[in-house]
């Protein structure tokens, strides 16, 4: 009897473990769609005209650092494209647009890399 109760204590946290894992890349996928969003709200300002704000680049930084240091567990590679991502908005100036294509940051890349964690896909 006794095996018995520790196989099903075994298994709970086994279910545990799992939902956790779960839960937890699932805020990392919420956190790179939220800096995907934002980006793109910002770029559209700035596409109609709009002057550049140094306070909403600062969020985008935190945007794309969080993102990054969430989903590293699970994705490493895409871990260290979104650090880079926050590192651009530190700097855009710093960094031409044969840089960003290179390091594979654009918005469109990480976006459509975004979607595909999204439904599940690699």
């Amino acid at each position: 009897m006794s095996m018995l109760i520790d196989a099903i204590g075994q298994v709970g946290d086994w279910l545990d473990r799992r939902a956790r894992r779960a839960e937890r890349e699932d805020a990392a996928v919420k956190a790179v769609l939220l800096a995907v969003n934002e980006t793109k709200l910002y770029i559209a300002s700035l596409d109609r005209g709009e002057p550049k704000r140094r306070d909403q680049e600062r969020l985008l930084v935190q945007l794309w650092t969080d993102s990054a240091v969430a989903i590293r567990r699970s994705d490493p590679d895409l871990a260290e494209r979104l650090q880079m991502k926050a590192e651009y908005w530190a700097d855009p100036e710093n960094w031409s647009d044969d840089d960003v294509r290179a390091a594979m940051i654009g918005i469109e890349t990480v976006a459509t890399r975004a979607r595909a964690l999204l439904v599940g896909r690699d």
